[in-house]
């Protein structure tokens, strides 16, 4: 809540180096405004698990709003495995980010940053090393320009899968400690 976004916002606002607040996998636009009032600095807007017309229009109405505070906005397009989503292994290649409609989904929404899926996990990773799509990734990236890419689910990664995901372009990585 409200009061996690100040002390996160006092720790950001006490560190020698740049550390920004943001939201993350924000799905009810009540929290993204609530958010937003508390001071956060960015939102990661997560309908990936909306039909695709439906995130586009999602996404786009409230990119608008985050923008116009003044914080930047990060989206989800594609709908990662794992534990946590409920999903088999066998159903993720279905929600893999579709290099298709990348270009298009970034043109309506506006968003600073995007979030993609391929073969990447929440939680644990049932091989090792995990099995990403290279070859998806690089048709990400030829049709997302100059956006930046994010990586969620990299806990567990190797550091030659980092490594070769930031020479893919991948900007960001989010971590957790399972």
């Amino acid at each position: 809540g409200t009061a996690l976004i100040a002390a996160c916002l006092d720790v950001a606002n006490g560190c020698a180096a740049p550390l920004l607040v943001q939201l993350d996998h924000a799905d009810g636009e009540s929290d993204v405004l609530s958010a937003l009032a508390a001071g956060v600095h960015g939102v990661m807007l997560d309908g990936c698990r909306k039909p695709l017309e439906e995130n586009r229009r999602w996404t786009a109405s409230l990119a608008q709003r985050v923008h116009a505070a003044g914080a930047s906005v990060e989206a989800e397009l594609g709908l990662l495995a794992g534990e946590e989503d409920g999903l088999s292994v066998a159903e993720k290649d279905a929600k893999m980010t579709d290099p298709a409609v990348v270009a298009s989904f970034l043109a309506a929404t506006k968003v600073d940053a995007l979030a993609v899926t391929i073969g990447n996990v929440h939680g644990k990773y049932a091989v090792s090393p995990p099995l990403l799509d290279w070859a998806r990734l690089d048709a990400v990236r030829a049709e997302a320009g100059d956006t930046p890419l994010v990586l969620h689910g990299a806990s567990g990664l190797p550091e030659e899968q980092i490594r070769r995901a930031i020479r893919a372009s991948i900007c960001k990585f989010n971590v957790n400690t399972e």
